[in-house]
């Protein structure tokens, strides 16, 4: 039994389900995270979009079970290709999955917006699986779209709207962590291997990727930090308040953060391959909660004195 539901987890990608913790943004950084209202409506997207995601995995899995059998690393990883679990289990899960969908859809979240933000992530995941992942370049715009669609997700959930350079930025943070995968790819598997891991593989090479992670990890920083610029008019300090102008010290931030993980995927390829494995740097935690903390700081400061007065008022 145990290692049934380990087959199952593996099925499903629970691991991969933090990328669904996008939906947040939205909320975030309009400062709507406090809104209790909201929080019911996210709850329920994010447990929709973990069901997406592991929708297009077992759809993924039973498509390419006859080659995942032939290959010698896949074979041990995904439970239909080594028998572990049938195809009709996993058309079952498919089954369970959609009609919680569909269900949550019709009686708690019937929006518009967010329905067809689910349908692209559908889409977008099986185009790239038949079609695109066998073209380099436009196999990691793809794969990075499907972040954008989750972070969409979330603001047409709640119905609010944040910056666009905000949008371009979670788009350049996907191509980021793409690319590094990529290049956790050659580094371990060697560039032969790699071919036969992926078709696309024959037309990059290290340092290719490595002059791609370069550009991204440039424009993801300027892009951030233009993100903050424009929001809170960094160069007219007397027009705000300290709480507001502090979310520069998130600039330098950021920017560590990039080149921790760039060091991370260089000298240690397993973490580009899985990037969950990061979160577990101290570096990378430490400065991340630096990172959310101040912006959480400047954000929610009114609203964090508004509840302590009522508090204390009470």
């Amino acid at each position: 039994m145990p290692n049934k539901i380990k087959s199952i987890i593996q099925l499903l990608r629970i691991r991969q389900y933090y990328k669904n913790f996008l939906i947040l943004v939205g909320a975030f950084f309009s400062q709507n995270l406090l809104n209790t209202n909201s929080w019911i409506l996210l709850i329920i997207g994010f447990i929709l979009l973990c069901c997406v995601s592991s929708i297009n995995y077992i759809i993924n899995d039973i498509k390419d079970i006859k080659k995942d059998k032939n290959h010698p690393e896949k074979f041990k990883k995904k439970p239909l290709a080594s028998g572990e679990l049938s195809i009709g289990f996993a058309i079952l899960l498919f089954a369970v999955l959609s009609g919680i969908i569909v269900v949550s859809i019709i009686f708690f979240v019937p929006n518009l917006n967010f329905i067809i933000m689910i349908i692209l992530i559908i889409i977008t995941g099986q185009l790239y699986n038949h079609i695109f992942k066998k073209y380099a370049f436009i196999d990691i715009l793809v794969l990075a779209l499907n972040y954008l669609w989750r972070a969409l997700a979330g603001c047409f959930l709640i119905n609010v709207f944040i910056s666009a350079w905000l949008f371009l930025a979670i788009f350049e943070v996907a191509l980021f962590l793409v690319i590094a995968k990529r290049k956790g790819d050659l580094l371990l598997l060697g560039e032969d291997k790699a071919i036969e891991h992926k078709k696309s593989y024959d037309q990059y090479s290290i340092k290719l990727l490595d002059q791609l992670h370069v550009m991204i990890a440039s424009s993801l920083f300027i892009t951030y930090s233009l993100y903050l610029i424009l929001n809170f008019n960094l160069f007219s300090v007397e027009d705000i308040n300290f709480h507001e102008y502090i979310v520069i010290l998130t600039i330098p931030i950021s920017l560590y953060i990039i080149m921790r993980y760039m060091y991370l995927t260089s000298a240690k390829p397993e973490v580009a391959r899985s990037t969950e494995k990061a979160f577990f740097d101290k570096g990378i935690l430490i400065s991340g909660a630096l990172l959310i903390g101040i912006l959480s700081y400047s954000f929610y400061f009114t609203r964090i004195i508004e509840f302590l007065n009522g508090l204390f008022n009470f």
